[in-house]
């Protein structure tokens, strides 16, 4: 990973390892789906003068793909999250929503072609997935399970399913789409569905805008959301989806950082170690080459 590749790699992994607090510190005022939708109304907003400059017209199956990929990465996906958050922890949300190197090595060895697991493939997810339990085994120990708290547990890996799903049937079927319009797309379709879910399940919950959630929001829209997924979307056809799966493993990592620098939170061993082992995960992922499909003609970088 050389360059503008691992620039953008790094930039994915530093910003979403911010965002799992900004998202927590967010719903202390607004209703989840409510924010969710707005974020990414905002980032649909901001990208509509890019995303024309870059327009072509698009076949109805490549419509449908994006419908299909926008629904899953950035619909059903941020919804679980966003709900989630209301009821446990930041820490325990971005855990659970770890399996997603799983979920996508599986669903890469069916969808993608070249991209067939390996004991490569197997041994990166599990030290990476391995390292996260590590960091992050003291919340889930005093958690007193009810079922409602079961239920919000099991939305983070429905979201890791829904995203990891998103992402290989991108890469897939979708690596030709000029970025920003494809982006921009998806990011209303995102938009579309998690305001539904606000008429249908959250008009009872009130908004309460302040300057924190106002902040929120821009920092999940523009640095979360229009930047790091335009460096996403470039990354998808140029590396596998194990080592793009290990971006939510590292940025949990970056998240714990962040915490430490910033909040003066505690620093022990399990950093050391759980890091140490994300980290080598990621480095055994990097060392799984895929080529591009001929004839494939790739976006332009952001």
């Amino acid at each position: 990973m050389r360059g503008r590749a691992f620039l953008l790699y790094a930039m994915c992994c530093t910003v979403w390892g911010s965002t799992w607090m900004v998202i927590k510190i967010g719903l202390t005022d607004l209703p989840p789906f409510l924010f969710g939708g707005i974020r990414m109304s905002i980032a649909c907003l901001a990208l509509i003068p890019f995303a024309w400059r870059s327009w072509r017209k698009l076949s109805r199956r490549e419509w449908a793909w994006i419908g299909a990929v926008g629904l899953f990465q950035l619909g059903f996906s941020y919804a679980g999250v966003f709900a989630a958050e209301r009821f446990i922890s930041s820490g325990l949300t971005a855990t659970l929503f770890c399996s997603y190197p799983i979920w996508a090595i599986a669903l890469a060895h069916f969808f993608v072609p070249g991209e067939r697991a390996t004991a490569l493939h197997a041994g990166s997810a599990v030290l990476g997935v391995s390292g996260i339990v590590l960091l992050e085994a003291p919340l889930v120990g005093p958690v007193s399970l009810s079922p409602e708290l079961a239920l919000a547990m099991l939305l983070p890996l429905a979201s890791a399913i829904c995203s990891a799903l998103g992402g290989t049937l991108q890469k897939r079927h979708l690596a030709s789409i000029p970025l920003t319009m494809n982006l921009w797309a998806q990011t209303g379709i995102g938009a579309a569905l998690l305001m539904l879910f606000h008429v249908g399940l959250g008009q009872h919950q009130t908004p309460h805008w302040t300057v924190r959630s106002i902040a929120a929001l821009l920092y999940l829209a523009i640095p979360g959301t229009v930047v790091a997924f335009l460096a996403l979307f470039w990354l998808y056809p140029r590396f596998p989806m194990a080592l793009i799966g290990a971006i939510p493993l590292i940025d949990t990592v970056v998240a714990l950082l962040l915490g430490a620098a910033i909040l003066g939170e505690a620093v022990d061993w399990r950093l050391c170690v759980g890091g140490a082992l994300v980290l080598t995960g990621a480095a055994l992922a990097s060392r799984i080459r895929v080529g591009v499909p001929e004839g494939v003609p790739l976006p332009e970088p952001p």
